[in-house]
């Protein structure tokens, strides 16, 4: 059966809670009850200190029973106690107040009682008292002294009961502070269970949605703490996911509109070749359109084999040491018709002569073949073509400068992105795949370097990238 966090959070909290009140209750209960008895004990301890100079006037006979009688009134009005007096061998020959006379004067106490106080100890006893008492008493026994020594015993009796009202005063209180401080806690931790439980059940809510594709959803966020930073992390996942999705479904239409586009154009020649719906005189020129739409499908082909291996993972860079500057004029040989065909200008600045880097050459080609296509493809007739690379500290930087329409601020962000393609009216209508930008994208990305874009429309554009430099 599935219990929610909440429910999880509110029982655990609750449990912990009632189970904390109730123990503290407790101790608070037995604190307070051993506080209020040791006191009273005390209190016992203290008068009847207090009554041993007017007990040892008595017996000097400086002082009368009358004298003695109003001291124990004074201590009997405020700890309501009984008095007894006993001589040397525990016989009790005066008892306050006087209607006990009769119950207890001439009575013995035991020598186990006797005998410590006879010792100069004063004792405390909790109980009947050997069963002379009704009720529970607290008892202070004390040894009673003059001049030549103890001469007997003092022991003051009061009744436990008589700190009942005061005990269950303290015991009301504590139970009701208990009891308030639950019912104030149990609404403190309704709010704070909900709070932490209500966004993570939201995410669950979402996170379900978007697993059925729906990606529009998001989290509100009302905390900075973890399950705060968790919603925010949620949403920037669901904002991958969506763009993500975005990206696919983009990369499809894409993938399905450059492919269907040539095989359409190489069916529909090929079927007019067949069926002679294209004369003897135009077949090889169409057959040679279709040869052309071929051989663009295996470069597209080739860019998706290359990007998937890219993504999947499975792209490798074996890193050696070489010259980046040879690298750069055999590419700019193998482009030598290219270039003539445009009456373009080369200008080649290498501020060194060679140039070492540590990079995968064949990796690199691509990168520095792509970006010399593209500088060629955009770049204007009788533009000029700028190549130039330099070292700074332990980076090799080189940069491939065209003298095109330019690249606008709002779509450099973009080129990088797979098909994204710019306005195809400023590449006299030489289109390519769509590809090329996104691979070396990915390939100076797994060298640990970059790559960046300054351009400016009406301008050219230039494509600068840095490689790790080394000497050789």
């Amino acid at each position: 059966m599935f219990r929610s966090l909440y429910v999880k959070l509110m029982v655990t909290y609750s449990v912990i809670l009632i189970a904390t009140m109730l123990l503290l209750g407790v101790l608070l209960s037995s604190f307070f009850q051993d506080t209020i008895t040791e006191n009273r004990t005390q209190e016992l301890i203290r008068e009847g200190n207090a009554l041993t100079p007017y007990l040892e006037y008595f017996t000097y006979g400086i002082y009368d029973i009358w004298v003695l009688e109003g001291q124990f009134k004074v201590i009997d009005r405020f700890l309501n106690v009984s008095i007894w007096m006993t001589d040397t061998n525990g016989r009790i020959y005066y008892v306050y107040p006087e209607t006990d006379n009769e119950l207890w004067q001439n009575h013995r106490l035991t020598d186990e009682i006797l005998e410590p106080v006879l010792r100069g100890e004063t004792i405390k006893v909790q109980g009947n008292f050997g069963d002379r008492f009704t009720v529970p008493v607290i008892t202070v026994g004390m040894p009673l002294k003059n001049a030549q020594g103890i001469i007997g015993t003092i022991f003051l009796h009061s009744p436990i009961q008589e700190l009942g009202t005061s005990l269950k005063n303290t015991y009301l209180s504590i139970w009701r502070a208990s009891f308030f401080s639950t019912f104030l806690s149990m609404l403190l931790l309704y709010y704070v269970s909900r709070r932490i439980s209500k966004p993570l059940a939201e995410m669950n809510v979402i996170s379900r949605e978007i697993a059925s594709g729906n990606f529009k959803r998001r989290v509100q966020i009302k905390s900075k703490d973890e399950v705060g930073q968790v919603g925010l992390n949620f949403n920037a996942m669901a904002d991958a996911l969506e763009n993500l999705e975005l990206t696919r479904k983009t990369f499809v239409a894409n993938v399905s509109h450059e492919l269907r586009s040539p095989l359409t154009s190489m069916k529909g020649y090929i079927q007019g070749v067949l069926d002679k719906t294209i004369g003897d005189e135009d077949r090889d020129r169409y057959l040679e359109i279709a040869l052309t739409e071929t051989e663009r499908m295996n470069r597209l082909i080739s860019g998706l084999l290359d990007l998937a291996q890219v993504e999947s993972g499975q792209f490798s860079v074996e890193k050696k040491v070489y010259d980046i500057n040879e690298q750069i004029r055999r590419a700019l040989i193998a482009r030598e018709e290219s270039i003539n065909e445009r009456n373009m200008k080369i200008e080649v600045v290498f501020k060194e002569e060679n140039l070492f880097v540590e990079a995968d050459p064949d990796r690199i080609q691509q990168v520095i073949i792509n970006l010399l296509d593209n500088a060629i493809k955009f770049n204007k007739d009788g533009g000029s073509l700028l190549i130039e690379t330099w070292r700074y500290k332990d980076k090799a930087f080189i940069k491939i400068k065209d003298e095109g329409p330019g690249i606008a601020r709002e779509e450099i962000g973009h080129i990088w992105t797979p098909f994204y393609q710019i306005d195809k009216s400023r590449s006299n209508k030489r289109v390519g795949t769509g590809l090329g930008l996104s691979i070396v994208k990915k390939i100076i990305d797994a060298h640990d370097s970059s790559i960046w874009v300054n351009s400016k429309l009406g301008e050219g554009t230039a494509f600068i990238f840095s490689l790790k430099a080394t000497r050789k």
